[in-house]
């Protein structure tokens, strides 16, 4: 049986290498030539990039003022936002490549995403909970909520992990009493506890207990005093319902590992789950895990009420390997860099114009063959 298969006889070589070459070199334009197409909420997320960075700046002079030495080796880009592995005030273990990784103020357009996605909108107001645990990122959520032109009701834990605003003299109480004086956080703390096990600094040393006391007492931060986990969650959830005016709260933001804010404090009474119980995902969630209902926190009655959860907790994953940020960056990132901001997309016009040239030059290079084919058999 014969095959049948289309044949250029006695076409030259060099003209099939240079058609090869003209695709090649088409597909070449098509890939390198991509456009950028900037993402849902651009201005918004580069605004609040931009409030972010100007916040991370301030705080590295208001170190430098303090003369607290930054340590190269744990923090590279000198920002002043990571902490030492131990102190006095050291509320809980922490990964210092995670830490590095929030000194990013484009991750605040991450926040901007989840509150959209949150169905956060202008003039909302929005619950937020936050440690020390993770200043960086503490900043970048406030001014998201800020470049969104929402409302947070702040909610403060002195405490923080290794790595953390966890510095006497240069805690997270220091740093934001800071901002609010230069004007560069316009929200008011409406209330602050010890944070740490059982949300009054349970386990730290009588030292380090006093250490936070005094920081309260010395900017005159609402103290919340917590005698315990469930009493924190009562009196968060109190505070938020008095300074909401009775307006309805769009979300709540938690970030960080706070006992009150996001654990899981079993309810007596309740049918307990076997096994251990899973901490909330971080990201936007909507609706409590069934698995979860016997249990207690600021998130967990939010979530209850119908109210959605941004949580902020075990980001390194998150965001390196879901959103993109680049891991322990030792040099300031760029503002409104990444895919968050712009989306690099296929130019469909150029795409277009190379496959019409490669059909014409084709078409050209089959009409050239039928002529060589014709000659090919008079010649016979």
């Amino acid at each position: 049986m014969k095959k049948m298969y289309w044949h250029a006889h006695n076409l030259p070589r060099i003209i099939m290498v240079a058609f090869c070459v003209f695709v090649l070199l088409g597909l070449y334009l098509v890939e390198h030539f991509k456009q950028n197409r900037p993402q849902p909420y651009y201005q918004q997320k580069l605004q609040a990039a931009s409030f972010t960075y100007t916040a991370f700046s301030t705080v590295k002079q208001l170190r430098n003022a303090e003369d607290i030495a930054i340590n190269p080796a744990t923090d590279p880009q000198g920002s002043g936002l990571i902490g030492k592995q131990l102190t006095d005030i050291t509320s809980d273990s922490g990964n210092l490549t995670v830490k590095q990784t929030t000194v990013n103020p484009n991750i605040a357009a991450l926040f901007v995403l989840w509150l959209h996605q949150a169905g956060v909108q202008k003039g909302d107001v929005v619950a937020a909970g936050m440690t020390g645990s993770f200043p960086a990122l503490d900043l970048a959520m406030l001014n998201a909520i800020r470049a969104m032109g929402a409302k947070p009701l702040l909610v403060l834990s002195a405490a923080a992990s290794q790595y953390g605003a966890n510095i006497p003299g240069f805690s997270i109480g220091d740093i934001y009493h800071g901002l609010l004086t230069k004007n560069v956080m316009p929200y008011p703390v409406l209330g602050m506890s010890l944070g740490g096990k059982e949300d009054r600094a349970y386990g730290m040393s009588k030292k380090g207990q006093q250490i936070l006391l005094d920081t309260i007492k010395k900017y005159h931060y609402p103290f919340l005093d917590s005698k315990g986990t469930l009493d924190g969650i009562n009196k968060r959830m109190a505070i938020y319902n008095k300074h909401a005016d009775g307006k309805p709260i769009a979300a709540y933001i938690n970030v960080g590992g706070g006992m009150a804010s996001i654990g899981l404090k079993r309810i007596p009474g309740h049918t307990q789950p076997k096994g251990k119980l899973h901490s909330l995902k971080t990201g936007v969630i909507t609706r409590l895990p069934i698995e979860l209902v016997g249990t207690d926190s600021v998130a967990v009655r939010f979530l209850k009420q119908g109210v959605p959860v941004v949580n902020v907790h075990n980001v390194g994953k998150v965001l390196v390997e879901q959103y993109g940020f680049p891991r322990a960056p030792r040099v300031e990132p760029f503002l409104g860099e990444g895919g968050l901001f712009n989306h690099k997309e296929y130019n469909t016009w150029l795409a277009i114009a190379v496959l019409v040239l490669d059909v014409i030059v084709f078409i050209i290079i089959a009409v050239l063959s039928k002529k060589y084919v014709i000659r090919y058999k008079r010649s016979q």
